[in-house]
């Protein structure tokens, strides 16, 4: 260094000398620095990342299996056993009876029913899955017990069949009142289950189908107030099952096999039924219940009900069904009109719609009766093609589109050929196919298929019409005639489909003018009808020609 430094005066080496120390300590500082950064890295690490502590693949399933076990035992097993002392205790109360006198075996069954009760409030805390189940099955059990004092025994314990009836429902409004105080959707259930049970046990007209109604009306407030939409759906179900035991003569109780006493209020019951699940559209969701229980509630009432009202038609109103689907006509299509302003879906108004005119429908048959009422059923699908329009449903569109091509299918195989209601199908067809097009959009329409299916129909239809209408040396002069339709109306409505329309017809016509007109036509006929179909498509052909090469070429006109 001091040579270095020689090399510089003597104040400037000094300067340099001092600038390489203080070089030095700040390499040995940096040094030191990098070895404390480097030791403390790890410590940092565990510090701020807490480690995460691989479990072994084995110690995982012994968990899952853990967890399996414990659901088998705390809720499998609950249930099982809570079976089973059902039974246990159904069988030790039938026991009693063949030892001691009716009240006694009672008093013994209720003593084991207020046992359970007691060990159910026992558990509460501890093992509440296990109380719940208790409950449960201490519920049944006293309903049991008390159906039992007068039904389903030789030797009644209360000969008062009244009393009875009303201890039991006195019971299911208890159950129905803890299961609203405990949020208990399946105690409600059974309540609801028993309900019905009992309206089947009463056999009497005035308590059995009221019971009917207002167990339906209660589960629909219970539905409205908690969102219980399984209740709900099983309460729809029961009622309709419910009405038609009632209907063949309660089976049940011992009467025999067939078709119950005709009684008015059997098919009010019914009507009161179908009201209230109707209302079920009206409820709003609030985040209760998902949104598909809206239409799973009104497709079930709607077949529900169909089936039970067909068994009360069958049976007692043969002669005056016709009052019947009138009203139901009426009161669906009004409901509907409701619908559509009540509520924002698509689905609720659009099957009232079609459930009305449905009915509307059967209204007809038993006016007119087959054939004549099938000329109007058709006309009726303009309706109902019009009342697709006003409420923007694809739904109502399709399903009148089936209605209509079974209808005329069914005429066509089971019926003899009638002018009026042949032209009924025909203006239909055509005047549907119109609409459709002119309010394609309003309907949201994405394709042709709806269109081109009236069109399919008002083609084969136009030929059956007119080759039954009439006589047969001028079916070739008719179907030429429609040609020229078809050719007028694709230059009116410049729509190629008209055109393609009018080509098959010609095409028809020439098939049946060669293989069937020549082997029996008169020839002034023959003459005629060749002429005719040759200037109609010669002149078709010409004009086509001349349009299509002005078209292409249009700086030679």
């Amino acid at each position: 260094m001091s040579g270095e430094n020689n090399e510089y005066p003597a104040g400037l080496g000094e300067l340099v000398e001092k600038i390489n120390s203080l070089e030095q300590r700040l390499g040995r500082v940096e040094e030191q620095l990098n070895a404390a950064v480097v030791n403390l890295a790890p410590v940092r690490q565990d510090r701020y990342q807490p480690q995460q502590a691989e479990t072994p693949v084995d110690e995982e399933l012994v968990m899952d299996k853990g967890l399996i076990e414990s659901n088998i035992f705390e809720y499998g097993l609950a249930w099982f056993g809570s079976l089973v002392l059902l039974f246990g205790i159904a069988f030790l109360s039938n026991f009693a009876r063949n030892y001691l006198n009716g009240p006694l075996a009672s008093l013994v069954g209720y003593g084991a029913v207020a046992g359970i009760f007691l060990l159910a409030w026992y558990l509460r805390d501890s093992f509440s899955h296990l109380s719940f189940m208790l409950n449960l099955s201490a519920h049944l059990l006293v309903y049991y017990i008390t159906l039992r004092l007068f039904f389903f025994i030789d030797h009644p314990v209360i000969p008062a069949k009244g009393v009875v009836l009303f201890m039991l429902l006195s019971l299911i409004c208890v159950q129905f009142y803890l299961a609203i105080r405990q949020r208990s959707e399946l105690l409600a259930v059974i309540a609801l289950l028993l309900s019905l049970a009992t309206a089947l046990f009463a056999d009497i007209t005035f308590v059995s189908l009221p019971v009917i109604i207002l167990t339906s009306l209660f589960s629909l407030f219970l539905f409205f107030r908690f969102g219980w939409w399984k209740l709900m759906l099983v309460s729809l179900v029961f009622a309709y099952i419910s009405q038609s035991i009632w209907l063949v003569n309660n089976p049940i109780i011992g009467n025999p096999f067939g078709i119950f006493t005709t009684h008015p209020f059997n098919l009010l019951s019914l009507f009161a039924i179908g009201t209230i699940y109707s209302a079920v559209p009206m409820i709003r969701q609030e985040g209760k219940f998902p949104d598909g229980i809206y239409p799973a509630t009104i497709i079930i009432n709607g077949f529900m009900f169909s089936a039970v009202l067909m068994l009360v038609v069958a049976s007692f109103y043969t002669g005056t069904y016709l009052v019947i689907f009138a009203v139901i006509f009426a009161m669906c299509l009004f409901y509907s009109i409701f619908l559509k302003y009540r509520t924002g879906r698509i689905f609720d108004p659009a099957f009232f719609a079609i459930y009305s005119f449905m009915a509307l429908s059967v209204t007809v048959y038993g006016y007119s009766k087959l054939p004549d009422a099938l000329w109007l059923l058709a006309l009726q699908s303009l309706l109902v093609v019009s009342w697709a329009l006003w409420f923007r449903s694809k739904i109502i569109l399709v399903m009148n589109t089936f209605l209509f091509t079974g209808i005329l299918a069914f005429y066509m195989a089971y019926y003899p050929p009638v002018d009026k209601v042949n032209f009924a199908f025909v203006i239909t067809a055509f005047i549907s196919a119109r609409i459709i097009n002119w309010k394609k959009e309003r309907l949201t329409l994405k394709t042709e298929m709806l269109r081109n299916t009236y069109l399919i129909l008002l083609f084969f239809t136009m030929l059956y019409a007119l080759y039954h209408a009439v006589s047969r040396q001028y079916v070739t002069l008719s179907w030429t005639g429609a040609a020229v339709f078809y050719f007028i109306m694709s230059l009116i409505l410049k729509n190629i489909k008209y055109r393609w329309m009018a080509i098959a017809t010609v095409l028809f016509t020439g098939f049946y003018l060669f293989f069937v007109d020549l082997s029996h036509l008169e020839t002034g006929y023959r003459v005629l009808a060749f002429l005719f179909l040759a200037l109609i498509s010669l002149g078709a052909s010409l004009y086509f020609t001349k349009k299509v090469r002005k078209k292409l070429h249009p700086e030679t006109e």
